[in-house]
């Protein structure tokens, strides 16, 4: 398909406000029928099953130091996690601490401009990044939800590589430093991601350069969230600051502050906290992964629950190449358990999950 009508496309998915070009950016928000009633069930009984400690921590100090005895035990700490929980906090990561606070700061200050400055660059049908405002979204909506909104606001940018196909990247003219500290922290998690998909190939039993030709073109999306401070009454009780969901693409880095709010449902179907850690990221893997391992890692459900102080996480949504044909890997599959998806392209596999979402919400919105 041509580019401008994938980007049209996008459109029919909004639920309420502005909802086009949001698989873009966040690249969440997968469907079925089984997720909606697993959500609407968990999401009653949050209250009494809420936990934290599910997700562990992993020190990358080892596989940076480069023997391969402490890259594979590092490895097989990530790939324990895949298979468990789908999720890990990350520490000793290599991201350089003023790489951390100077995005921090610029974005806090894109947030605190009024309104109108923010949507100098707005999401539309043509540009599935840019400025998204409070309560414009609302990611629970393709799993049967009620139609609340997320109390939350948003900004992204693209892949600034033109091999991707994405077109170029609008800049906020304000503040102006933005585009400088924005495109040089969406390079420093290209290399975090990179990194991350080395240590993924190693837990899989392939080369650590296994994805690395797959990347090279990839359509990642850089995704900063404002979750303002709310008071006790102003809101539904319900209301989330960001419904439950899955994300699409290969894995998502989050960098959290220490407000937190962030939980993951688990096996046991109980919602779990993902508890802040000083100069950490908090990583998952998508559902691309996890068709890709045959189901062997796990693409997990997760959300922002409802806090009064503000909030702002900055999440790196990471995507192959879009043309790259995605098979099985060969690790994944045994005599007992064969593959269980046809080759897909990445591309392809996105607009499936899109159109699956769009379905589910546009059921919703009408029930």
């Amino acid at each position: 398909l041509m580019m401008m009508l994938m980007l049209r496309s996008l459109s029919r998915s909004w639920v309420g406000r502005r909802r086009c070009g949001a698989m873009m950016v966040r690249c969440m928000s997968s469907s079925s029928s089984s997720s909606s009633s697993s959500v609407s069930a968990s999401r009653r009984s949050s209250r009494a099953d809420e936990g934290s400690g599910a997700v562990p921590v992993i020190d990358l100090a080892a596989f940076f130091d480069g023997t391969p005895g402490g890259k594979q035990k590092v490895a097989y700490e990530v790939g324990r996690a895949c298979e468990e929980i789908g999720f890990m906090t990350i520490v000793n990561h290599n991201v350089p601490q003023s790489t951390i606070d100077d995005m921090d700061r610029v974005t806090r200050k894109f947030f605190d401009m009024p309104d109108e400055a923010k949507r100098e660059v707005e999401m539309t049908e043509e540009y599935p990044y840019g400025y998204n405002g409070f309560q414009e979204e609302n990611l629970g909506a393709g799993y049967g939800e009620e139609m609340l909104p997320d109390l939350k606001e948003c900004m992204a940018i693209g892949p600034y590589n033109p091999k991707a196909g994405m077109g170029p990247i609008l800049w906020p003219s304000q503040p102006p430093e933005f585009k400088e500290v924005w495109l040089n922290y969406y390079k420093t998690m290209e290399q975090l991601a990179s990194n991350m998909l080395r240590l993924f190939a190693l837990a899989l039993d392939q080369d650590e350069e296994f994805f690395e030709d797959k990347i090279d073109e990839h359509r990642s999306a850089l995704r900063a969230l404002n979750y303002p401070e709310t008071k006790e009454g102003e809101f539904h009780p319900d209301q989330l600051r960001a419904g439950a969901h899955t994300d699409y693409g290969s894995l998502t880095i989050l960098l959290q502050d220490e407000v937190g709010g962030l939980q993951v449902l688990n096996k046991e179907n109980k919602w779990q906290s993902v508890p802040y850690i000083p100069n950490s990221y908090v990583i998952n893997i998508g559902d691309l992964m996890a068709r890709w391992t045959n189901d062997k890692w796990v693409s997990t459900l997760h959300r922002v629950k409802p806090k009064r102080p503000r909030r702002q996480s900055i999440a790196f949504f990471h995507n192959i190449n879009g043309d790259h044909l995605v098979h099985t890997i060969d690790s994944c599959i045994t005599p007992d358990n064969p593959s269980k998806y046809e080759p897909i392209k990445a591309w392809d596999h996105l607009m499936q999950k899109h159109l699956e979402s769009t379905s589910a919400a546009n059921t919703a919105k009408k029930e």
